[in-house]
């Protein structure tokens, strides 16, 4: 039953704070999943308050997965490959326009594993780069678009019920204008099973992001800055995400992630809603 678990919160790992580790797919097993991610809330590109303005970045991901017992000695190997295509509305204060709207795409290779797996509880890895990307990298308001990322995850079963679970998130940036970072996020997973006849998990989970680098915005500086002076921009960010997974079918799989910002400073959105249709064969 915990094993049941751990597969569970790996199906439904995380898509927060700009960033999403893979799910699990068995050996031998494949996993296609459709996405559609809306950011909304505030865009907040400077320490005065005045450039703050509305978000929206809509999002779509196509992801083919594959499990292998084993990839070069790692166990319980996956390699994934994902597509996406979003829109990103203009960024503008009043009459004045700092980038105007904008579409972009990118496409996303990825390997992940098992470092050590149990019954009870599970730690694993994943590493990924996005070697094709097109989109204005200059505007401030883009999605989570990384070079290269890795992470490392882990759940650990409490009852039969009940399991912790982690995340730990690298991105490099997408090597031009968007910072790197590293993102935390530590939660609980419930199973209602026995309420609805079917998988149906639900998960909440504190989120905390903060960028290791950092950039400027002259177009942003001379609208809000002190004359002579320049703002820094380096996101740091913490909130909230709750998850809803459920089964419609044996192999079909709804799930839903919902991020709220609670307090930080420089983002580029402050709610995320995401919904994943997944189909296992």
């Amino acid at each position: 039953m915990k094993k049941f678990l751990i597969v569970t919160f790996l199906m439904a790992q995380i898509s927060h704070a700009f960033v999403s580790g893979p799910g699990q797919v068995g050996p031998n097993e494949n996993f296609v999943s459709i996405e559609n991610q809306s950011e909304r809330g505030k865009v907040e590109p400077n320490e005065n308050r005045a450039s703050f303005q509305d978000a929206k970045i809509d999002l779509q991901k196509l992801r083919y997965s594959r499990g292998f017992d084993q990839i070069l000695s790692i166990s319980g190997a996956q390699l994934y490959a994902e597509y996406g295509q979003f829109k990103s509305a203009k960024e503008e204060v009043g009459s004045t326009v700092f980038y105007e709207a904008d579409q972009g795409s990118f496409v996303t290779l990825g390997l992940s594993g098992d470092i050590a797996r149990t019954t009870e509880k599970q730690f694993g890895f994943y590493l990924q780069f996005s070697p094709i990307r097109n989109y204005n990298e200059n505007k401030f308001s883009n999605p989570r678009v990384d070079q290269f990322a890795a992470g490392l995850t882990s759940s650990i079963g409490i009852t039969d019920n009940l399991f912790q679970k982690q995340l730990i998130h690298f991105g490099s940036g997408d090597g031009q204008k968007q910072n790197s970072y590293i993102a935390f996020d530590t939660g609980f997973g419930y199973k209602l099973n026995s309420l609805f006849d079917r998988q149906f998990t639900l998960g909440g989970s504190l989120f905390l992001e903060a960028d290791t680098s950092q950039r400027f915005d002259s177009s942003y500086d001379a609208a809000f800055s002190p004359s002579g002076t320049q703002d820094r921009i380096r996101a740091f960010k913490y909130g909230t995400v709750y998850s809803a997974d459920v089964a419609l079918a044996q192999s079909l799989n709804l799930r839903v992630n919902y991020l709220q910002k609670l307090g930080g400073y420089d983002a580029r959105s402050t709610e995320i809603l995401s919904l994943n249709l997944g189909y296992k064969f």
